[in-house]
């Protein structure tokens, strides 16, 4: 699926504004991948790196790990889901 990893792409982290910034840290999406693994699922990725000012519009701290592409969030369907990716992200992290 994807050039980064087996199941993440460039595209996936790339700043939602549009700008092209897309310079994601590769040791973040190794251990995405890793946590992907575990997961057995796939992991929606709806927030990679962000640009200064769509980080302003989004309401991101002026320190926002999200700025040096050393952050992502990821979606989960519900309470369950959520506390299975906590463990595994508690576990690389």
């Amino acid at each position: 699926m994807g050039d980064l990893t087996e199941h993440f792409s460039r595209r996936e982290f790339a700043c939602q504004c549009g700008c092209g910034s897309d310079k994601i840290a590769s040791e973040l999406v190794s251990k995405l991948e890793i946590v992907r693994l575990m997961y057995g699922k796939p992991m929606k990725v709806t927030s990679g790196i962000r640009c200064d000012t769509h980080n302003q519009n989004v309401g991101g701290k002026d320190d926002s790990a999200h700025l040096d592409g050393l952050a992502a969030d990821i979606s989960a369907k519900g309470c369950f889901e959520r506390d299975q990716l906590v463990g595994f992200f508690k576990s690389q992290f």
